[in-house]
């Protein structure tokens, strides 16, 4: 009696399994979360609105249903990081004499030139202020 066809049927779906694991993406490109919060950066920039770390959390729960639970929004400074680094957006450090400590966020001439590739996104945004 042979055994090595067994052994197949165990190993083959710990192989599927392990195969499904999602690894990281590489340093530098642009998933779709950071897709979105370019969106909703430049959907606040262009309706003159401001952009802060909290409202960007509360637009990707409210418009997009992802990061519902209140320990995500580090989640989020973590994209916004990531994303200044790659210089798709700026940070606006606070003003000293003004009493708002936020640091806010604008989109750059580099991360508009990416429009095409949020503008789905955007399109979300924009059907959900015409909606309100």
């Amino acid at each position: 009696m042979d055994i090595l066809p067994i052994r197949k049927l165990y190993i083959v779906p710990f192989l599927i399994s392990v195969s499904r694991i999602d690894l990281p993406k590489p340093k530098g490109t642009c998933g779709s979360t950071k897709l979105k919060i370019m969106a909703i950066v430049c959907q606040n920039c262009d309706s003159e609105e401001i952009s802060y770390g909290y409202n960007i959390w509360q637009s990707l729960k409210g418009q997009f249903y992802i990061y519902l639970n209140d320990c995500d929004v580090r989640n989020v400074y973590h994209h916004l990081k990531e994303l200044r680094e790659m210089e798709l957006l700026k940070k606006l450090e606070p003003d000293e004499s003004n009493e708002d400590i936020r640091s806010l966020y604008m989109i750059t001439e580099k991360g508009r030139g990416m429009q095409i590739k949020y503008e789905p996104y955007l399109k979300i945004l924009q059907r959900e202020a015409v909606s309100l």
